[in-house]
């Protein structure tokens, strides 16, 4: 970028997993940042997230590495079961080839960290209970207006990051296509080791038709967090105790689990048209993570993306020669993964959920493959790595 932006903070919307990452990658490259909030105090909702080695690289890049570890759990392999029997169909391995973990963490943990990191950083400033109300273009760049505790405010913006999530209201404002409904709902809850929680440390999956299952340890491992994904109908939000019993055939660890999970929070999953735009207002605002491209969670790399997306941009704004270059290039790399990725996720949909008789055969065929093979198929998502730089300073 030129000299006379890279003098400009960068303004990001939104201190979620994306934008908090995108902070700190910024901030390692030299960049001064000021984050927008609307909500008034950092409050993560949800139980749990799995971070896969390629987001676990770009973390321990920026120094995090040791406080991930102390917070979540590692994973060797991802144990898929039938249903309705708790059979073992195969262990998928997702440690990557050069031994960089896969870790399962409670969202609120993996906050606390990033925010930990944002405080240390005098190159990051954090405002909280600020609403972005407008944004017009302005000679050289944006100007921004916010109300928060202290009335209404402007902001002039040189570049503008918006990680404001899948209901962005920057896309909004943008007059961008909204994310829409897919059908699906997934309920989130959680269950104490102390009370019956769940399968031994590493993550397991229950493959039904139509709806599976998905139980890992967070919280250092004295907790189980539990995803229950089926299809959404006008009736289920209103009865999530009726989860017990649309699940009342499956293997009983996980009816176990259910019951003593008690009430659990059905979120809708609603996704982001995979043409949606990322570049606007003349390369003076960018969109990363959900609010760019926000997926279903069959692969399980919803904030590994938006992960990625903070390390690739700030690379890129800081080897480019002008903000235009580095936003080009920024989605020259990250649209053909982002599109593979989506067709991972389409294909565990649908293979997932596959009804009986198919269900044997799919069994059949994954039986028959090594675990070498398995990992194999996810090395081109998990053996990513960042752009390089001098040093890493942090791995394992």
């Amino acid at each position: 970028m030129s000299a006379a932006d890279q003098a400009r903070p960068i303004t990001i919307i939104g201190a979620g997993i994306g934008g908090l990452t995108a902070a700190l990658a910024l901030a390692d490259r030299g960049f001064a940042v000021d984050i927008f909030e609307r909500a008034p105090q950092m409050q993560e909702v949800g139980a749990g997230l799995q971070l896969s080695p390629n987001a676990l690289r770009v973390l321990g890049r920026l120094g995090l590495m040791k406080d991930l570890l102390v917070h979540g759990a590692r994973a060797r392999e991802v144990i898929l079961r039938r249903a309705f029997t708790g059979r073992p169909i195969a262990s998928v391995p997702v440690v990557a080839s050069d031994g960089m973990p896969y870790v399962s963490i409670h969202r609120a943990d993996l906050q606390a960290v990033l925010l930990r990191a944002v405080d240390r950083s005098p190159a990051i400033t954090l405002h909280l209970g600020a609403t972005l109300q407008a944004l017009t273009p302005a000679r050289g760049g944006l100007d921004l207006w916010f109300i928060s505790g202290e009335g209404r405010h402007r902001l002039q913006a040189s570049l503008v990051v918006g990680a404001d999530g899948v209901r962005s209201s920057i896309a909004r404002r943008l007059g961008l296509a909204a994310a829409t409904p897919s059908g699906a709902i997934a309920w989130r809850g959680y269950v104490s080791r102390d009370n019956g929680g769940g399968p031994p440390p590493g993550i397991t999956a229950w493959l039904g038709p139509r709806r599976h299952a998905v139980a890992y340890p967070i919280s250092g491992g004295r907790e189980t967090n539990l995803v229950l994904i089926e299809p959404m109908k006008r009736t289920t939000l209103a009865d999530p105790a009726g989860l017990a019993y649309r699940f009342r055939s499956w293997d009983r660890q996980l009816t176990s689990m259910i019951a003593a999970a008690g009430d659990m929070t059905g979120w809708p999953l609603n996704v982001v048209p995979p043409d949606r735009p990322w570049r606007h207002l003349d390369d003076r605002l960018i969109l990363i993570g959900d609010a760019a491209h926000a997926m279903l969670p069959y692969a399980a790399q919803g904030a590994g993306m938006a992960i990625e997306d903070a390390a690739v941009l700030a690379d890129a704004l800081a080897r480019a020669p002008s903000r235009s270059a580095a936003l080009a290039h920024y989605e020259a790399e990250r649209r053909p993964r982002i599109a593979k990725v989506r067709r991972r996720v389409a294909f565990h949909q649908r293979v997932y959920h596959l009804p009986w008789p198919l269900d044997l055969a799919r069994d059949a065929a994954l039986s028959l493959r090594s675990p070498d093979s398995l990992r194999d198929d996810l090395s081109w998502l998990y053996d990513w790595r960042p752009p390089a730089e001098s040093d890493d300073r942090e791995t394992i």
